[in-house]
């Protein structure tokens, strides 16, 4: 059995002329103890009006309330030509989710495949796994989280990413000029810019500057192509014989279907049947006049990052699968990301409290069992640790816990989890 004491990040709500903040303490991306707050009504009122009016927008669309005046300052924001190009993104984006309170997914769909048409030659651009999301949400149900961001260290490539130099050559003659294209299909943009894995361009530089200190400096191209997952195979199509292909797969929503066999380092039945065993896999095909094709695959897509650093760390590129151990248990970001589902019901249980008591702020901990089939039981409020105490709250908050459901992993899982609240500014 698995116990786990989070401490962690925060999130911030806005609610009529009341500013609630709610920081929950979950899994670390910092030192251990150490605590983020992050409070999205504060600084509001020195950002631009514009800025204000879709904040205030989107507020009222997390809030499910005065959907009307949400659209009719979306509008006004977006037909203001100073809007920048960012800001006309966020804009669109929370316009197509008025459109969606509305109920008509078409127009709201037809909204965000406007933007990223529009977006089509860019480089990757802020908003872009926002709106990527906001499409699969819309058109399958299902929207994937990405993982809390992470720190990157520009300054160094992995070791994988050295292995992975000698695919793209300096040319001898001519322009000492290279272009390095990387097509990742599903994955976390943060988890590989923090490892480091692909990070190529860097890598044949120092390569060069340790074999040829004095040799003339190479411009080198690096175009990222990130995509949510397999659906964008079709449309990547005309680039995947000249690019280094990554693919991410797991037994979820980023389960590659066999359709793309051709295109996989494995079959999909073969990828399938090893993760069953509980580890991670890892395997890449070597392909003719190209770069090598790349498969990251885990049974959950929380273990990815795990398979991907034990990917980053290797020297050499595996010539055949490669199976990676994995932890037992869910990892704090799954446990976390689950929790936060239930921070609309915990934040009516605040608002309730609120009306009694203006001031109320404080901690109220829960402690809870994950069954092997993902429910959750023996929900209680750790009243010794709690700074927050009030029994309608805390029967609220445990009732808000019960419904809950996280991955069926098929062991038992005890946790203790924090969450503290306090009126905003």
């Amino acid at each position: 059995m698995n116990i786990i004491h989070r401490s962690a990040a925060a999130a911030a709500v806005a609610l009529g002329l009341i500013s609630l903040a709610s920081c929950v303490e979950g899994p670390e991306t910092a030192a251990p103890g150490a605590e983020a707050r992050v409070d999205l009504a504060a600084g509001a009122d020195r950002r631009p009006d514009a800025s204000l009016a879709i904040e205030q927008a989107e507020r009222r669309l997390d809030a499910g309330r005065e959907i009307a005046a949400a659209r009719q300052a979306l509008s006004e924001a977006l037909a203001d030509p100073a809007l920048t190009r960012d800001q006309r993104d966020q804009a669109r984006l929370a316009m197509s989710r008025v459109l969606e309170a509305e109920g008509d997914r078409e127009a709201a769909i037809a909204a965000v495949e406007s933007m990223l048409g529009e977006h089509a030659v860019d480089e990757p651009w802020p908003l872009q796994r926002a709106a990527e999301r906001r499409l699969r949400l819309l058109v399958t149900g299902s929207e994937e989280k990405p993982l809390p961001d992470e720190p990157a260290d520009a300054e160094q490539a992995s070791p994988f990413a050295r292995a992975l130099a000698r695919y793209f050559p300096v040319p001898e003659s001519g322009p000492r000029e290279l272009t390095v294209t990387v097509l990742t299909f599903g994955g976390s943009r943060d988890v590989s810019e923090r490892l480091k894995t692909f990070a190529i361009p860097t890598a044949i530089r120092a390569l060069r500057q340790e074999t040829c200190p004095r040799c003339d400096r190479v411009s080198i191209n690096r175009m990222s192509h990130g995509t949510d997952g397999w659906t964008q195979i079709p449309a990547a199509r005309p680039l995947l014989g000249s690019s280094l292909a990554v693919f991410y797969f797991d037994l979820g929503n980023q389960r590659i279907p066999a359709r793309y066999d051709a295109d996989l380092p494995l079959p999909t039945a073969d990828i399938v049947a090893r993760l069953e065993k509980g580890e991670g896999l890892i395997a890449v095909r070597e392909r003719a006049g190209a770069p090598p094709a790349i498969l990251i695959a885990a049974p959950r897509k929380a273990q990815l990052p795990a398979v991907e650093e034990a990917l980053a760390a290797m020297a050499e590129v595996p010539a055949g699968p490669v199976a990676v151990p994995l932890p037992d248990g869910l990892t704090p970001a799954e446990i976390q990301a689950v929790v936060r589902t239930g921070f609309p019901a915990y934040r009516t249980c605040y608002e309730a409290l609120l009306e009694r008591r203006p001031d109320a702020a404080g901690k109220i901990p829960l402690s809870f069992a994950i069954h092997g089939d993902g429910t959750v039981a023996d929900v209680q409020v750790d009243a010794a640790a709690a700074t927050l105490r009030d029994a309608t709250t805390d029967r609220c908050m445990v009732e808000a816990t019960r419904g809950l459901r996280f991955p069926a992993i098929g062991q038992k899982t005890t946790v203790v989890y924090p969450i503290e609240f306090s009126p905003g500014d």
